[in-house]
């Protein structure tokens, strides 16, 4: 899964390198030169400076230690989920598995405080600066940790532990979902040729042959490459199961589930449902596109999750994967068949055994 994510990074970026080269005649082949590897760091560092603020390509900020951290988190919640006997607070306190999380929250939450003091200070030193700058020349794009400072600031909105907790949910979520669900998506695009080009003509008819960046605006017309990442989130959902405490009784057909209680749902199921129609199995974009075809029931799509406590960076993640996935198809083309491919249900849905992919130029 790594090498895929890789590969996706160095297209992407040997793309934007071979656009801004003066010196260019052709756009680079896979596997691409050496500069790609540094270009490939540039952007993920990009993506998470619009985000939060700060620079993860500093080692002191993102580092090896931090993403094995965030790993070992996961598979510790699957192993607690996994062993009844550790769902008592009581023995689960004692247990190795505890210490081992302590460990870990202490190395996630040393980083996501780091950040937090880091544009805290940087806010409230350049505060008034900017008020001047958004006077004279209007205003500036923010940061996403910038707007939560400001309404908790200005406003008192929210409390240092509640950012740092939206700050751990941008990092350890973010870590690894998008690009999973860009995974998914380049192996569903590759095994339906027909939406393949679907996606280039949509590509060329808001780019035509002008080779230039993605903006905001492009991706408002990328309709139907967003409905493709609709529907590969329904059909290979990267959070299969998630959970909720009731808090008050939920009647049944056959039992009451009583308030405390915690419910798990499977998502995965839910995106297959009779609801869906008789085609719930199949890959279909177009479903997206007429509202008449979807289900009535507004929870029906838990690609994000749903309610209260959806994910956070929803309208970022289907902006980051829209440019990714721009830039990617309006100059190669991708071959698969997910018809081969063996998930395994964990906290995230991933490949058992990995998948393979090929990659080819587009030819001019």
């Amino acid at each position: 899964m790594l090498t895929v994510v890789l590969i996706l990074a160095f297209l992407a970026c040997g793309i934007l390198w071979w656009r801004r080269n003066p010196n260019k005649d052709d756009p680079p082949t896979f596997p691409g030169a050496l500069p790609l590897i540094g270009h490939a760091h540039l952007i993920l560092g990009d993506s998470l400076i619009t985000a939060l603020g700060v620079d993860f390509t500093d080692k002191n900020v993102l580092n090896s230690e931090y993403v094995n951290a965030a790993e070992q988190m996961f598979n510790i919640l699957v192993d607690r989920f996994q062993k009844f006997w550790w769902h008592s607070h009581f023995l689960y306190s004692w247990s190795s598995l505890r210490k081992k999380q302590d460990q870990c929250l202490k190395i996630l939450h040393n980083m996501s405080n780091t950040v937090l003091k880091k544009r805290k200070a940087d806010y409230l030193k350049n505060r008034n600066c900017k008020e001047i700058d958004e006077k004279t020349k209007g205003p500036k794009f923010k940061p996403f940790m910038d707007l939560l400072l400001e309404l908790s600031i200005e406003k008192g909105a929210f409390n240092d532990r509640e950012i740092r907790e939206h700050v751990d949910t941008m990092i350890v979520g973010g870590h690894d979902t998008s690009a999973s669900v860009l995974m998914y998506t380049m192996l569903l695009i590759g095994s339906y040729p027909q939406v393949q080009e679907k996606i280039f003509e949509e590509l060329h008819m808001v780019f035509g042959d002008d080779d230039r960046d993605v903006t905001k605006q492009d991706l408002s017309q990328l309709v139907y490459l967003e409905a493709v990442l609709k529907e590969t989130m329904r059909i290979y959902p990267i959070v299969p199961v998630t959970a909720r405490r009731l808090d008050k009784d939920v009647k049944l057909r056959n039992c009451t589930l009583t308030k405390g209680r915690t419910c798990f749902m499977f998502v995965y199921g839910v995106h297959r449902h009779p609801m869906w129609g008789p085609d719930s199995e199949e890959f279909k974009p177009e479903r997206w596109l007429d509202p008449a075809t979807l289900p009535e029931c507004p929870t029906a799509f838990a690609g994000f999750s749903m309610g209260r406590r959806i994910c956070i960076g929803k309208s970022y993640a289907y902006m980051s994967m829209k440019t990714t996935l721009a830039h990617v198809f309006r100059h190669y083309r991708v071959s698969g068949d997910h018809t081969q491919l063996v998930a395994k249900i964990d906290v995230m849905l991933k490949p058992d055994s990995g998948y393979y992919i090929t990659i080819e130029r587009r030819q001019k």
